[in-house]
């Protein structure tokens, strides 16, 4: 067996853990949510100013533990960024709900992206899996692994929409009170977790199902 052979035979199956670390792992996706979370509960007993000086400080906090941890910055760093444009939509408008609408317009970008990918028959899915792992670079001649790249990036672009359609319609709908903010919150998540655990899950069993065929060299070992 050559090297790349024992390597490919060395790579742990797809789980969705390892699935979700393009989204910076379980632990990316709870510290995306935590400063929003402060911020509406701090409405409740402070100012806005209050609100926004705790959310920042959390996710300054998120970011200084994760270096701490000897953890990748790149997921918490551009959560803190995206974290400043929510402030400054805060500020600027003078809503407490306007932390959500960068959350909003990304996740429905997300989903133009994958529809996007689907019509150019470059799947999500497939192009994220390849570049994390080179054996599912053969999607693109191994027939039923490119079928259930594309049925799963079908299901995580319909995710995407749902979740985004879902956030902006209350966020058009209701008002900027703490409660309404915290309703807001609650939907947000109360949808965003449900989808994820199931577009991810879904996912992971079409690819497992579908395989990954084997490298000439392996075989041939």
């Amino acid at each position: 067996m050559t090297e790349q052979g024992a390597q490919d035979a060395q790579q742990p199956e797809l789980t969705t853990g390892t699935l979700l670390q393009g989204f910076g792992g379980w632990k990316g996706l709870l510290d995306s949510s935590l400063p929003a979370t402060v911020f509406v509960l701090v409405r409740f007993v402070a100012d806005l100013n209050a609100s926004i000086v705790a959310a920042v400080v959390v996710g300054l906090l998120v970011v200084a533990l994760r270096r701490w941890q000897g953890e990748t910055l790149q997921h918490a760093a551009s959560g803190f960024f995206g974290l400043l444009i929510a402030v400054l939509i805060v500020r600027s408008t003078g809503t407490g709900k306007g932390i959500f609408l960068p959350g909003i317009l990304i996740t429905a970008g997300s989903g133009l992206a994958f529809g996007l990918s689907l019509l150019l028959k470059q799947p999500a899915v497939a192009l994220g899996l390849a570049a994390a792992d080179t054996r599912y670079a053969a999607w693109k001649t191994h027939e039923p692994l490119r079928r259930a790249c594309t049925i799963a990036t079908a299901v995580w672009c319909a995710t995407f929409f749902i979740r985004a359609g879902v956030a902006g319609t209350i966020y058009l709908a209701y008002g900027d009170s703490p409660e309404e903010n915290l309703i807001l919150l609650v939907v947000i998540n109360a949808v965003k977790w449900p989808l994820i655990i199931g577009a991810a899950l879904l996912t992971v069993a079409l690819v497992r199902r579908a395989g990954v065929p084997e490298q000439p060299e392996a075989a041939a070992a």
